[in-house]
């Protein structure tokens, strides 16, 4: 079981457990305003994740409350284009977790606002690595939202906007740290997700075990 104290002991890395769920569905709610409301998760999703695969979810708190929390399912390195809600299993990840998995797919992860700039979520990032070589995982599998696309969603397309990002023209400020952090770019999935700020679309990216943590 994860339990890591960082940032000078001021935060506190471990597993969620089903206490946390609400607090979990709070930062949630916090992190994604624009996110369609079918595609947040709520304190029921949350608990299924916890009992179905309880290694892969974690939480950072301070001060007993909960400020960041990231979901994961054990998965095989993905071949299709699915939605969001296609690959979760909307959300509930019941269908879709692999218990036999090689790896690892992060398919939430959220700091509170106030929180943000302090490395929490790279914090997380590397508990997550950790669980992965622990469990003899190849490594994490994510889809980074393109959430910059809303400030420039008026001059260009979202095809245009992940190509600036492919050639680093642009940056955006949860695919640049993503990639930055070790995450190799695979491609984008339009029309992956329901937010408009995010121009529907996410990157789908990898971390294998092999390579260090860079940020």
């Amino acid at each position: 079981m994860i339990k890591k104290d960082i940032l000078n002991n001021e935060f506190h890395v471990r597993n969620a457990t089903v206490e946390d769920a609400v607090q979990m569905e709070y930062v949630q709610k916090q992190c994604y305003p624009t996110l369609h409301e079918l595609e947040l998760m709520n304190r029921n999703h949350f608990i299924n994740h916890i009992k179905i695969f309880p290694e892969g979810q974690i939480v950072v708190e301070k001060d007993g409350i909960v400020v960041g929390s990231a979901s994961t399912m054990r998965s095989f390195f993905p071949i299709a284009d699915k939605t969001y809600l296609e690959t979760t299993d909307n959300l509930w990840i019941t269908n879709a977790h692999v218990p036999d998995g090689d790896w690892m797919y992060g398919i939430d992860m959220g700091v509170l606002p106030e929180y943000r700039g302090l490395g929490l979520s790279r914090e997380m990032y590397l508990v997550r690595q950790e669980v992965c070589k622990s469990l003899g995982l190849k490594g994490q599998i994510i889809a980074g939202m393109t959430i910059g696309y809303g400030r420039v969603k008026d001059k260009m397309t979202i095809e245009e906007y992940c190509y600036t990002l492919e050639i680093k023209k642009f940056t955006d400020p949860t695919v640049t740290p993503q990639k930055k952090a070790g995450f190799r770019w695979i491609k984008p999935l339009y029309n992956h997700i329901n937010d408009p700020e995010a121009g529907y679309a996410s990157i789908l990216m990898y971390f294998p075990v092999d390579v260090d943590y860079k940020i």
